[in-house]
């Protein structure tokens, strides 16, 4: 009877952690493949089709794919996935990610709410039945991913949707950054070379951070008087920041104290890895297709 109670437990307990969810993976690029299928230039190429359509309509879709949705369906797995994520933008919900379970010989489009409209359930069914699913079959996987992106893009082209915002700075006239601009850049280095000169004294340290910048600003042609006032506060900010910093270190610190050598940490130490792209808080709700090859 006890081997009985034992077995059942031990059944149970196997079942149980049988059973347990796969771990969704991290979202840090709009392409990840955990199986090693594709090649990282075909990576590279979907990656860039993807960014493009990112800029021109602001719109986010991501690839995974892995060995299999365990003992879920991929409906359960891919909402989860998508619940986690959050690809496209919060206010329009335009995300779609493309789920390919290798192993299990299925796929999905989990297609945003905002685009439930030019993707629709019947198109994306049709789009993986005639074109992705005949190459999946023959073992052209990027192939088939390839295809079935360019149709999505295709779709979500035709669809109007709100202007992509960007945030990265442009400069529109060549050299026209601004006094404000050229005031960064004169702290910037006078901050890159009081570092090589920090056993000097504050003083000496200080002008000779001044005195560079005071070159290149001549090397981009802004005037002495000028470049005057903004030297001199310059110089001031430098001189007390340096006496900061020999009074906190005791005057004597070396590269190590600075925590960049020699510290036991590195310049990627606290980078995470690759957290380029992530998702914009899109929302899904159910919609899109799945198939089997």
């Amino acid at each position: 009877m006890k081997r009985v109670l034992l077995f059942l437990v031990l059944f149970f307990c196997v079942r149980s952690v049988l059973s347990e969810p796969i771990a969704l993976p991290e979202l840090h690029r709009r392409v990840t493949d955990l199986t090693g299928t594709l090649r990282s230039e075909e990576i590279s190429s979907l990656e860039e089709k993807l960014k493009n359509l990112e800029e021109r309509k602001g719109s986010q879709v991501a690839i995974l794919v892995l060995p299999t949705t365990g003992e879920e369906t991929i409906e359960q797995y891919s909402i989860r996935l998508a619940e986690k994520w959050k690809v496209g933008r919060k206010s329009v919900a335009d995300g779609v990610i493309f789920l390919v379970a290798k192993n299990d010989r299925k796929m999905r489009f989990e297609v945003g709410r905002g685009l439930e409209g030019a993707l629709p359930d019947v198109l994306c069914k049709r789009i993986q039945i005639e074109y992705v699913r005949p190459l999946f079959k023959e073992g052209k996987y990027y192939e088939g991913i390839e295809i079935g992106i360019e149709k999505i893009i295709g779709l979500i082209e035709g669809e109007p949707l709100p202007e992509p915002t960007h945030t990265t700075f442009h400069e529109t006239s060549r050299g026209k950054i601004g006094l404000t601009g050229y005031f960064l850049l004169l702290v910037g280095v006078g901050i890159f070379v009081g570092i090589f000169f920090r056993r000097m004294f504050s003083f000496i340290k200080a002008g000779a951070a001044a005195g560079i910048g005071y070159w290149a600003g001549g090397l981009l042609g802004i005037s002495f008087w000028t470049m005057l006032p903004i030297l001199i506060v310059f110089f001031v900010i430098l001189l007390v920041l340096y006496s900061t910093w020999n009074s906190g270190m005791g005057g004597g610190s070396s590269w190590g104290s600075w925590g960049g050598y020699g510290g036991g940490s590195s310049w990627g130490s606290s980078s995470g890895g690759d957290s380029g792209w992530s998702g914009g808080g899109g929302d899904f709700g159910g919609g899109g297709s799945s198939s089997d090859w």
